[in-house]
């Protein structure tokens, strides 16, 4: 059986590679790739669709030009989701890549299974579409990559370096600065590792961290000065000095992943999904357009309760107040002033010129001229004749 993996997120492809080992992989980066260059006879697509529309319209002409008759396992992510009605591909299964990918190793065994015994029926009535929704990672063997997630909290290199030496074969690990904590991601993971060597400042910031959170701490010690951890208000815990973190780590790793059943918890809830998807009938398929009108409503009273208590009118208000400066308003009052002035005084203008000229039009100018003369005369004879 041939399954084809078409991502260009490194970090993922080797994930897949441990959860896929055995397995006849073939990689791409997209769907392009794989139409020119990728076999044709494939069993099982897993798509990594990270890219929104893009990823939509790739997956779409993966399907209907050149992989019709292959099964199909997308990977949506959970921040930047596809639309799976935009996907014309029947009966895909599609699950979360940040928190579902150890479901992968089972869907894959389900689907040879499927494969092997329906070779001749309709692939529309061999799986019908269905979204996962676990937690899990599967239980695997101890020698084994066991797909949970490791979160480090420390900054110290020598201490990370050996960490990664001894669990980089059996866990993917995450690594945080103190200085910046992920708090949402680390709380997300199955196991923390937490330097506390700095001492109490590093315990109290792991405490504030932590609150009620209900996942295993292993509390990296100092050697010389560790802290006593009986202190911290943790029940899931495990300490561990620094120095015997190479010896020692895996298989503390390993003991809490039995004690606390990490791994075979969640791949149940996986196992149960992947059964009610399998044991579907098209009959009904219908359920599929309930679904998706719940989950559609659903978005949309989170997203009205989200709005509720924003002031659109305010917002427009003051993006429109950012966009105009003070001085550019004076300006603008100013232009405005001395052009209404200057209209009225030419106004004023117009309206004095016309009364002077009404004004003498309606007089006599010869005799106003004649009145003027003759007074001008009559002084002059009065003052020759003194």
């Amino acid at each position: 059986m041939k399954i084809l993996v078409s991502s260009f997120d490194r970090l993922l492809i080797e994930k897949l590679q441990h959860l896929l080992s055995g397995e006849n992989v073939i990689f791409v980066k997209n769907g392009e790739e794989a139409i020119r260059n990728a076999p044709k006879d494939i069993d099982i697509i897993i798509y990594d669709a990270v890219s929104g529309l893009v990823s939509e319209n790739d997956l779409n002409s993966l399907f209907e030009k050149a992989y019709r008759n292959s099964k199909y396992i997308v990977l949506m992510d959970d921040l930047f989701p596809i639309d799976p009605d935009n996907l014309k591909i029947p009966g895909k299964i599609i699950i979360s890549r940040d928190r579902e990918l150890p479901v992968l190793p089972e869907l894959v065994k389900k689907y040879k299974e499927l494969i092997t015994s329906n070779k001749n029926v309709s692939r529309d009535k061999s799986v019908n579409e269905y979204s996962l929704k676990t937690q899990g990672n599967y239980e695997y063997d101890k020698e084994s990559h066991t797909g949970v997630e490791i979160s480090v909290i420390s900054k110290d290199k020598e201490l990370l370096d050996n960490i990664k030496s001894a669990l980089e074969n059996i866990a993917y690990l995450k690594i945080f600065s103190p200085e910046q904590i992920n708090k949402d991601e680390i709380l997300n993971s199955d196991i923390i590792i937490y330097d506390t060597t700095e001492g109490v400042s590093a315990a109290r910031e792991l405490i504030n961290m932590y609150q009620n959170a209900n996942i295993p701490v292993i509390i990296v010690l100092d050697d010389m000065f560790p802290i006593d951890i009986s202190r911290i208000p943790i029940v899931k815990k495990v300490g561990i000095v620094k120095t015997e973190i190479k010896s020692s780590l895996k298989t503390i790793v390993l003991k809490l992943i039995s004690e606390y059943n990490i791994s075979s918890r969640k791949a149940k809830k996986g196992l149960d999904k992947i059964s009610e998807v399998l044991a579907m009938d098209s009959s009904k398929s219908h359920l599929k357009d309930i679904i998706v009108d719940v989950l559609k409503e659903e978005i949309r009273n989170s997203v009205r309760e989200s709005l509720s208590g924003i002031d659109f009118k305010e917002l427009a208000k003051n993006a429109i107040q950012s966009q105009i400066a003070t001085e550019d308003i004076k300006s603008l009052m100013l232009n405005s002033v001395n052009e209404i002035v200057n209209n009225m005084r030419n106004e004023i203008m117009n309206i004095a010129t016309k009364e002077i000229e009404t004004a003498i039009k309606e007089e006599d100018i010869k005799a106003i001229i004649r009145e003027i003369t003759t007074t001008i005369l009559k002084e002059r004879i009065d003052s020759l004749l003194a």
